[in-house]
């Protein structure tokens, strides 16, 4: 048991006063189900802009850091370059992603948001504060939210990385 474990978990479990195994005492499921609802929220939003949420998610990575590579954008999205790439030819279909060669490696291929793909930015920055506003939490509310959430999954990275050292 990790030392950050809470005192009693592990004994309340066992002495039955807890079920440990229904679907509303599970951590992962509640993440699971919250990703489906705001995936869900940002739907109509993804739809006006006729994108989906991964390709989204995507367009985010590459206005965030533009020339990124296939290999970091999927690292970045902690996706398999298999998944990516039909992501990113999609997004090249519709005109919203271009690649290029590295000027200093010619092997190297980078990929960038086009003119259309930036013009998307300003339509995502109104759907965040759109679905925000719906939401109704206080920014410092979703801001403690989401780095907690991304502190339980460093957490579990390190937990996992371990676990295969094994």
């Amino acid at each position: 048991m990790p030392e950050e474990a809470q005192p009693g978990a592990v004994e309340a479990a066992a002495a039955g006063t807890e079920d440990v195994l229904s679907l509303a005492a599970q951590l992962c499921f509640a993440l699971y189900s919250t990703s489906r609802s705001m995936t869900a929220a940002y739907r109509p939003y993804l739809d006006a802009m006729r994108v989906t949420y991964p390709q989204y998610l995507t367009l985010l990575a590459l206005w965030e850091t533009p020339g990124i590579t296939m290999k970091q954008l999927a690292d970045r999205l902690r996706l398999d370059y298999g998944t990516v790439s039909p992501l990113v030819q999609r997004l090249q279909t519709r005109g919203l992603v271009e690649s290029v060669r590295s000027s200093r490696d010619r092997r190297a291929v980078q990929l960038r948001a086009t003119p259309a793909g930036l013009a998307l930015e300003q339509q995502a920055r109104q759907m965040i504060g759109a679905v925000m506003q719906e939401v109704g939490y206080p920014l410092d509310t979703v801001t403690a939210l989401r780095d907690q959430v991304a502190a339980l999954g460093a957490r579990l990275d390190t937990v996992v990385a371990e676990r295969d050292k094994r």
